[in-house]
């Protein structure tokens, strides 16, 4: 077995988790260290143990619902979110603990884009064997035109982030909780205590999965995200698509971890404040459209109310290799606005690729 160069992966989100995951499959006996301001510990329930909303990847729902698209972007993310949803079927089958279901999944929309218009009955949408279906009209509810059900994934957010953290510190792997500044800083020889301190930097692979880049990208910018966790458990993950461009949705939780209701998505809304009007107005959606749920919003037992900011990019995430000079290299893997979770082990095993291009498959 070879000695392959360290790697130092920026952010403990679960784009960084999935790619120290993937790496450490690729390369066995590879020495890599996360650094991340905020890791999964554990569940943030109480208020002094919430990490930062920037730690999207603790306030994310998470579930899959396919957005084929008809544009490169939204093709492109497409294929990875069906290279995700296989391995998330897998370990949904294999290691239940991960926090990781298959479940039924429901949309419904008021009004019928481009790409729902070309799908049938049959059709691969989520992946094989994922039994899509159209909806028949009368078992759309009133105001929506258009529906379809499909098999699906799930996940406990925090149990899945603290199962991948666990099995990657198990393989070997270090992780150093320090909130960077910049990306340079990500060249510290600190972060490898056993390597000398004149080790020059251009010894190891940096791989940015910091969400934003240290907002020094201008493509970059947030999605504010409010939503609700309950106690109340739900059978399947659905979405109502409004006219306004508004939503509302379930998506239970395993592992006894009850159900996010949600929820906004405001571009460019940096505010981390529980907005008490914005909480109302997402249980009483709910309680409409899915009155199979609770009949009222009075029958909803509120564990919290989750405000996130997820690091957007227009255009897609960005994917690439960076020569920063002096023998430094990035692999970047950032900006995946809503999408981290449904993502996530397509965009690992693309980024993985772009470390393979002579930095960590070249031999010490």
């Amino acid at each position: 077995m070879g000695k392959f160069k360290p790697v130092v992966i920026v952010g403990a989100g679960v784009l960084g988790l999935t790619t120290a995951s993937v790496l450490q499959d690729k390369y066995p006996g590879i020495q890599i260290t996360i650094v991340a301001a905020d890791v999964p510990l554990v569940p943030p329930v109480a208020e002094r143990e919430r990490p930062s909303p920037d730690y999207a990847s603790m306030w994310a729902g998470a579930h899959l619902r396919p957005t084929p698209g008809a544009d490169r972007q939204l093709g492109d993310e497409h294929f990875l979110a069906r290279r995700t949803a296989a391995v998330m079927k897998s370990l949904a089958r294999s290691n239940p603990e991960s926090g990781v279901q298959e479940v039924d999944g429901r949309e419904v929309m008021e009004y019928l884009p481009e790409d729902k218009q070309r799908l049938k009955t049959g059709d691969s949408y989520v992946g094989a064997d994922d039994q899509f279906r159209i909806l028949e009209a009368h078992e759309i509810e009133a105001g929506g035109v258009w529906g379809c059900e499909y098999k699906t994934w799930i996940v406990n957010v925090h149990v899945y982030c603290r199962w991948l953290l666990t099995n990657f510190i198990r393989r070997g792997g270090n992780v150093v909780q320090r909130r960077l500044n910049s990306l340079d800083e990500a060249f510290d020889p600190s972060l490898f205590p056993s390597s000398p301190s004149s080790s020059p930097s251009s010894s190891w692979l940096v791989v940015n999965c910091s969400g934003r880049n240290f907002d020094t990208d201008e493509k970059t910018n947030v999605i504010r995200g409010q939503t609700v966790l309950v106690k109340n458990t739900y059978h399947k993950t659905a979405t109502r698509h409004n006219k306004d461009d508004t939503w509302s949705f379930l998506i239970p939780r395993p592992l006894g971890g009850g159900t996010i209701v949600g929820g906004t998505k405001q571009h460019g809304d940096w505010g981390t404040e529980i907005r008490p009007q914005e909480t109302a107005e997402i249980l009483a959606a709910a309680a409409k459209y899915w009155p199979d749920f609770v009949s009222k919003v009075e029958d909803f037992e509120v564990v919290m109310v989750n405000v996130g900011r997820r690091p957007w990019r227009e255009g897609g995430m960005r994917i690439e290799r960076e020569e920063l000079g002096k023998g430094r290299v990035v692999v970047h893997g950032y900006g995946a606005g809503a999408r981290g979770y449904e993502l996530s082990w397509g965009a690992a095993e693309r980024i993985a690729g772009l470390v393979d291009a002579g930095v960590v498959s070249a031999k010490l």
